[in-house]
């Protein structure tokens, strides 16, 4: 789970937090909440942290290669085309800021254009989990809660509005353990 500079997550999740009230037993994971942020969580979970324990373990990942492009506007495209041709085995996903931006790239590379809006969004996720579609351009819309484990290249064609948003997104590469790369086009 993933909190955003204005602190807002998916409403399903804070729902969790009223199972407290029937004394249900979770176990809640996440990859990405810093400890800055642990008790803003606790508190839109309506958990107690007293009654809570957590545990941390190290999140860096050796099977991903992590790498800034500098690419002009004008040679991005082209720049994303050859990445994702290079990507003979595995899964590619592009990401972009803008869903104007995700709606091109997606035309120029054939493939499905993942946003907020889109409609059929599900059935975009079953083809490219899959590997009916092997590329993907989405917005952070796909950021959470995706688990395929082999994508091997994530793009973000526009800088990553935070760290933490980067974090979640480059971390959907390499989640087999195989080598896999992260490119930021600044």
């Amino acid at each position: 789970m993933v909190l955003n500079t204005s602190y807002t997550f998916r409403r399903p999740l804070q729902q969790m937090g009223q199972l407290v009230r029937a004394e249900t037993q979770m176990v809640l994971l996440t990859a990405t909440l810093p400890p800055s942020q642990e008790d803003e969580w606790f508190r839109r979970m309506h958990f107690q942290r007293s009654e809570g324990k957590i545990f941390r373990e190290r999140t860096s990942r050796t099977n991903i290669r992590y790498r800034v492009a500098r690419v002009t506007e004008r040679e991005s495209m082209a720049f994303v085309q050859s990445k994702v041709g290079q990507v003979r085995v595995g899964k590619v996903v592009v990401h972009c800021n803008r869903v104007n931006k995700v709606k091109k790239m997606a035309e120029a590379l054939g493939c499905h254009g993942y946003h907020h809006h889109a409609i059929g969004k599900a059935g975009m996720l079953r083809d490219f989990s899959s590997g009916t579609q092997r590329v993907i351009v989405a917005t952070s819309a796909l950021g959470m809660g995706v688990d395929i484990p082999d994508i091997r290249l994530i793009i973000h064609a526009d800088p990553p509005r935070t760290l933490l948003e980067y974090a979640q997104e480059s971390g959907r590469a390499g989640r087999d353990r195989r080598k896999s790369e992260a490119v930021v086009m600044v």
